[in-house]
């Protein structure tokens, strides 16, 4: 059985953490959903240990959350569309994940990539879902699939029946691709 990790990527408890805890309700098994607003992660000094040694040497919670991005099969990122890209606080996750840069360590691992925006869908996929897309690319994951939701006040996803419905099929899919 897969082993998942959901990831927010989301400053506040909005749109993004909605669809997250739906799918987290919604499949079984082994998984685990980090709020990364409620972790103590430091911006990159740019030391370049991590190049070196590849580790970090800042000492923060991103130390354990290392260890469960190793242990796990399936990552799930979510983050909300903030001026046309990721939120910083997503932004620090993705340069804190330096140390497994040219490694094989996250190598095969699967990605599913779930934007959530005011702003039209294409400006979401413009850069907010390329910024992802990167990040895959760079650590060897898989991008299995990525999902835009179209909202900006919080609580907007939960009131639109067409989004609703398309995170019930994404959940389905999910249960069905990884053998829930």
């Amino acid at each position: 059985m897969s082993k998942i990790l959901l990831i927010s990527g989301s400053p506040r408890k909005g749109n993004t953490d909605f669809v997250l805890d739906k799918i987290f309700a919604g499949i079984s098994g082994d998984k685990e959903i980090i709020y990364l607003k409620d972790k103590n992660i430091k911006h990159c000094c740019g030391c370049l240990n991590c190049d070196t040694n590849k580790t970090c040497l800042i000492n923060d919670d991103m130390q354990a959350i290392y260890k469960k991005m190793l242990d796990a099969d399936i990552f799930i990122i979510g983050t909300p569309n903030y001026f046309d890209n990721v939120p910083g606080l997503l932004k620090d996750f993705i340069d804190r994940t330096n140390p497994f840069y040219e490694t094989d360590k996250l190598k095969g691992k699967k990605l599913i990539a779930i934007v959530v925006g005011g702003g039209g869908k294409a400006n979401s996929k413009r850069i907010c879902s390329q910024a992802l897309k990167y990040f895959a690319d760079c650590h060897q994951l898989d991008l299995v699939d990525s999902f835009i939701f179209q909202a900006l006040q919080v609580g907007e996803l939960s009131k639109n029946k067409v989004n609703l419905e398309k995170i019930d099929e994404f959940i389905n899919k999910i249960k069905l691709q990884f053998k829930d």
